[in-house]
C-alpha cells in the first residue's frame, strides 16, 4: 500500500468510525461531562506518538492528544481541544496581546480575540486529569473495535456494499472471489471494484484479509484455539499467509497478539 491509499484508508476509518452510535454516544457525554468538544483526527503515513501528549500555548491553554492504535500502529488520535487550566485574566492574555500588537493588529481584533481566550473552557487540573483518563480508555477501545466497527454497514454506504460486506463476514471460512461477491450483489466486476474502493478506502482483497485478521484475534482470545486451527477456520489456506497477513494488518504476529491481551487483562484470556 502506498503512502497516499495509506493516508486515505486511515482517513476513511477515522470516518467511519466517526458516523458510530458508538462513537456519537461516548463523545456526547464526554462533552456534557466536560465541556470539551471530542475530536478524532486521522494520523499520517510514518507518524508515530508513543503516549499522550499535553502541549500548553503561552497562556497556559492546554490541548492534548491521545493516540488510537489498531494492534501497534498509531491510526488516529482524540483531540480535546483548547482548554484553560487557570481562570482568564489580563496576566494569562498579556502574551497574546503583545504577539497580535507586534503583527499590526488593530485595537477591534484584538478585543474579539481577548473575548475568544475568555470563553474557552476551564477544567481544575485534577479535573482535566480524570478526563484524559476516560479518554485514554476510550482510545484503547476504539482501537481494539475499529476493524469491527468499519466492517460493519455503514448507511452512507452504496447497497452493493452493504451488501457485498454482509456476504463477506458471513462467508469468511470459504474461498471467495471478487468475481463471486460482485455477480452475488449484481453488478460487474469492475464496478463493484470501484465502488467498494470508493466506499470503504480498502481493495475487496485487503478487506477480506482484515476481516479474517479481525475475526482471528476473538478467536485467539480463547485459551484452548491453536493458532493453526484459527489461520484455517477464518479462511486461510496456509499458515504462513496468515502469518503474513496477521502481522501485516495488526503489526505484530498472532502470538504476540495473544501475549498482549493476556497482559492487558491480567493473566487471563476468554474462555468459550
Amino acid at each position: 500500500m502506498t503512502p497516499t491509499q495509506s493516508s486515505n484508508s486511515r482517513a476513511r476509518l477515522v470516518e467511519n468510525l466517526s458516523s458510530t452510535d458508538f462513537f456519537h454516544t461516548y463523545s456526547s457525554a464526554y462533552e456534557q461531562l466536560t465541556g470539551l468538544h471530542l475530536n478524532l483526527e486521522p494520523t499520517h503515513e510514518g507518524e508515530e506518538q508513543s503516549k499522550t501528549e499535553t502541549k500548553f500555548s503561552l497562556t497556559g491553554v492546554a490541548d492534548t492528544r491521545v493516540p488510537v492504535r489498531v494492534g501497534k500502529t498509531l491510526v488516529a488520535v482524540l483531540r480535546t481541544g483548547g482548554v484553560r487550566l487557570a481562570p482568564a485574566n489580563a496576566e494569562n492574555f498579556a502574551p497574546i496581546a503583545k504577539a497580535l500588537l507586534d503583527s499590526d493588529r488593530s485595537a477591534s481584533e484584538i478585543k474579539a480575540e481577548r473575548e475568544a481566550f475568555t470563553k474557552l473552557p476551564v477544567m481544575a487540573p485534577e479535573r482535566y486529569e480524570a478526563a484524559l483518563a476516560l479518554l485514554k480508555s476510550f482510545a484503547f477501545q476504539l482501537g481494539e473495535s475499529a476493524h469491527r466497527l468499519l466492517f460493519a454497514n455503514a448507511q452512507h454506504e452504496p447497497e452493493p456494499v452493504r451488501h457485498a460486506k454482509a456476504y463477506i463476514m458471513q462467508h469468511l471460512a470459504e474461498p471467495m472471489s471478487l468475481e463471486t461477491v460482485a455477480r452475488e450483489v449484481s453488478v460487474s466486476p469492475f464496478h463493484f471494484c470501484k465502488v467498494f474502493k470508493r466506499a470503504t478506502g480498502m481493495t475487496f482483497t485487503d478487506f477480506v484479509n482484515r476481516a479474517r485478521v479481525e475475526k482471528a484475534k476473538r478467536m485467539l482470545m480463547r485459551p484452548e484455539a491453536r493458532i493453526t486451527e484459527v489461520a484455517y477456520d477464518v479462511g486461510f489456506q496456509s499458515l504462513s499467509h496468515f502469518n503474513r497477513s496477521f502481522r501485516r494488518i495488526a503489526s505484530e504476529s498472532p502470538t504476540e497478539f495473544r501475549a498482549r491481551m493476556k497482559s492487558s487483562r491480567g493473566g487471563a484470556l476468554v474462555a468459550a
